[in-house]
């Protein structure tokens, strides 16, 4: 089933582009472009309830696509939208947790060990 315009909404991110917001199989608010792509990697469909529901093609165990399933792209990659949850840039003078520490001879795991 395609997306009419009533089940599309503008893009929150302000790029002025038209999403459909999905439920993932995890739960998590996903929003995907709003028309099919055949070079997609999410599998979406309207569920009995007449929520859109997607789901993920590229994990290992992802079950090939149903043919009540359309692919579509999720929206922020495609367009390159500002991402609101960017991974953090490493902060300056922080040595990174895969670095050997000096004079130990083994990878700092980033923990602190207890007292005892």
């Amino acid at each position: 089933m395609i997306p009419g315009r009533h089940d599309l909404t503008p893009c929150p991110q302000g790029c002025g582009r038209q999403v459909l917001w999905t439920r993932t199989e995890y739960g998590e608010r996903m929003a995907v472009e709003a028309r099919p792509d055949p070079t997609g990697n999410q599998a979406v469909m309207k569920d009995g309830l007449g929520r859109w529901v997607s789901r993920s093609l590229d994990g290992a165990g992802a079950l090939p696509k149903h043919p009540v399933e359309h692919l579509f792209r999720p929206h922020l990659i495609k367009t390159g939208c500002p991402r609101l949850a960017d991974v953090q840039p490493e902060l300056p003078g922080l040595i990174p947790s895969n670095v050997v520490a000096l004079g130990t001879g083994r990878a700092r795991s980033g923990r602190r060990r207890a007292r005892r």
